[in-house]
């Protein structure tokens, strides 16, 4: 009984996430011998309802590469959903499996205009400064001898980026139509305090690369490789860049 009402509830799912469910022409695209009884039109509903509220989501993230896409963008949406079933309800979840379907497909044939792929990367970042996830982890409380040890991680609203084009006046008000300068360009996108608006700030390659290497707590002395180090995580925590705490470290 257990296992038939498992198999019951995957062909459903299936079902609701189809294609063929969702944008086929049938009136009712016929049901899984498993799911006879149910009302394939209440079905069919509910599956366009829960793939439009999807939709929304990734809509609202990537508003300005959709708008680039122009004629395109039905049908890419249509091509993502009906290789991607749905597998989280968070919007960042949903953007990030959005922009990992763009990137293969952008691998097979780039995309037009060539710069649409550092919209779309950037507009994943942006989101991903404005809706912060953070586990409230600390550093390590340990000790070693006497001296307290500094640990260092990215702010939570800070996401690095490279970048082949200079995007940013894609994203300035009335920015219409503009073509981007092409020259490769190193970003931080952040949510300064106290603001509803990402920045998109241009900074030194440097800083992009200590940023990447800095997603969770870290010694400093990671950072060796990157010149003088005080200075740089002075920088770094003068911007708003870092979270720098002291903890102590076993002998």
């Amino acid at each position: 009984m257990a296992n038939r009402l498992l198999d019951r509830q995957a062909s459903l799912l299936e079902y609701l996430a189809s294609a063929a469910t969702i944008f086929g022409d049938q009136v009712s695209p016929p049901l899984n011998m498993s799911l006879q009884g149910i009302d394939p039109g209440v079905l069919r509903l509910q599956a366009r309802f829960t793939c439009n509220k999807r939709l929304e989501k990734i809509i609202a993230v990537f508003p300005r590469t959709l708008e680039i896409l122009g004629a395109e963008q039905n049908l890419t949406l249509r091509d993502f959903v009906a290789v991607n079933p749905p597998t989280n309800k968070s919007t960042l979840a949903n953007a990030r499996e959005f922009h990992k379907f763009l990137s293969a497909r952008w691998l097979c044939e780039a995309p037009n205009p060539t710069y649409l792929a550092d919209v779309a990367a950037c507009e994943l970042a942006m989101d991903g400064a404005l809706n912060v996830v953070d586990t409230h982890e600390f550093p390590p409380n340990k000790r070693k001898g006497d001296q307290p040890q500094p640990s260092i991680r990215r702010g939570r609203s800070v996401v690095p980026l490279r970048c082949s084009y200079d995007i940013r006046s894609i994203f300035a008000p009335g920015s219409g139509n503009v073509v981007p300068p092409k020259r490769n360009i190193s970003l931080v996108i952040t949510l300064p305090a106290g603001l509803q608006d990402v920045s998109l700030v241009e900074v030194a390659p440097v800083v992009v690369d200590a940023l990447m290497r800095l997603d969770n707590w870290t010694d400093p002395s990671m950072l060796d490789g990157f010149g003088n180090l005080d200075d740089l995580i002075s920088h770094l925590a003068m911007c708003g860049y870092v979270d720098v705490r002291t903890c102590w470290h076993d002998q």
